[in-house]
C-alpha cells in the first residue's frame, strides 16, 4: 500500500514536469527583435553592478519590479538612466514601486485598478515595429487566495484588449504555470509561455524562486508571455545578488502577416 501511495504521489507531482506535445502554431519571427530585461529587485536590494552587467547593448526595455527611489538612485549614478531615458510606471518605497525604462518613446496605455502592486502597459517603438509591453507583479498567495486571485483576473482584464497586437507581458507573475492564475492566462490560447516545454526539450525546468538562500530556486514565478503575433526564444534565465529572483531577458520578434 506505501509503495501504491508513493507511486501515485510521483505520477501527480511530476506530470506538470512532463514534455509538452510539440506546437505546430507558433508564428514565425521576421524583422527586428525585442529584447527586455525583467527583474524583481527585491526592494531595490539587486546588486546594481551585476544589473549592469546584464544590460548589455542589444537590451531595449527594462522592465522591473519592486522599483524604489534608491535603486532609481543607482541606476542613475551607473549612467544607465541616460541610456534609458524613457519611463513609464512608479517608485515606491515598499514592493509597490514597478518601472519601465526605454531607449526608445514609451507611453502609457493601461494601468491595473486594485492590484496590490502596480501593473502597467505601455507602447512603444523599436525599429519600425509597434509593441505593447506589459510589466506584471501580482499579489503573492501569501496575502490571501481573494487577493491572489483577484490580481490574477485584473491582469488578464489589463491585457485582453491588446491580445491582437504584438503584446508581451513579463514580471513577477507569483504563480508556476500550473496555478489557477496562470492556466486562466494562458488556457484561452491568447497568450503562450516563452519558457513553455515543447517537444525534445526534455524537463524544460526553469525555477526562477527563490535565489539567495540555502534551498535551490524551485519555482518558475517569473514569466514572459506573448500574444499570438509575437513568437521567442526561451528566456535567458540569470541569477543577481541581493535579488530573491533571477532575471529574464527576453527576445521577440512580430511574425509574417
Amino acid at each position: 500500500m506505501a509503495a501504491a501511495v508513493l507511486i501515485a504521489a510521483m505520477v501527480v507531482f511530476a506530470w506538470p514536469l512532463l514534455p509538452e506535445e510539440e506546437r505546430s502554431d507558433i508564428p514565425i519571427a521576421v524583422g527586428n527583435t525585442l529584447t527586455v530585461l525583467s527583474l524583481n529587485l527585491q526592494f531595490g536590494q539587486a546588486d546594481i553592478e551585476e544589473v549592469s552587467e546584464l544590460i548589455t547593448s542589444d537590451v531595449d526595455v527594462l522592465a522591473l519590479q519592486e522599483y524604489p527611489p534608491g535603486f532609481e538612485e543607482a541606476l542613475a549614478a551607473a549612467g544607465l538612466l541616460e541610456e534609458f531615458p524613457h519611463h513609464v510606471g512608479t517608485a515606491d518605497t515598499d514592493a509597490s514601486g514597478t518601472m519601465l525604462l526605454s531607449r526608445t518613446p514609451l507611453e502609457l496605455v493601461a494601468r491595473a485598478e486594485g492590484t496590490a502592486f502596480e501593473n502597467l502597459i505601455a507602447t512603444t517603438t523599436v525599429e519600425g515595429t509597434d509593441w505593447h509591453l506589459g510589466v506584471i507583479h501580482t499579489a503573492p498567495p501569501q496575502m490571501g487566495a481573494d487577493a491572489w486571485a483577484r490580481d490574477g483576473a485584473v491582469v488578464k482584464d489589463l491585457a485582453e484588449p491588446y491580445l491582437e497586437e504584438n503584446l508581451l507581458l513579463v514580471g513577477d507573475f507569483n504563480a508556476i504555470d500550473q496555478h489557477h492564475t496562470m492556466r486562466e492566462l494562458t488556457g484561452g490560447g491568447d497568450l503562450y509561455d516563452l519558457a513553455a516545454r515543447g517537444q525534445g526539450e526534455g524537463l524544460g525546468w526553469h525555477p526562477t524562486w527563490p535565489t539567495g538562500t540555502w534551498a535551490p530556486s524551485f519555482a518558475r514565478i517569473d514569466h514572459a508571455l506573448v500574444s499570438s503575433r509575437v513568437r521567442g526564444s526561451v528566456p535567458q534565465f540569470e541569477t543577481v545578488a541581493g535579488s530573491d529572483h533571477k532575471a529574464l531577458i527576453v527576445e521577440v520578434a512580430a511574425r509574417i502577416e
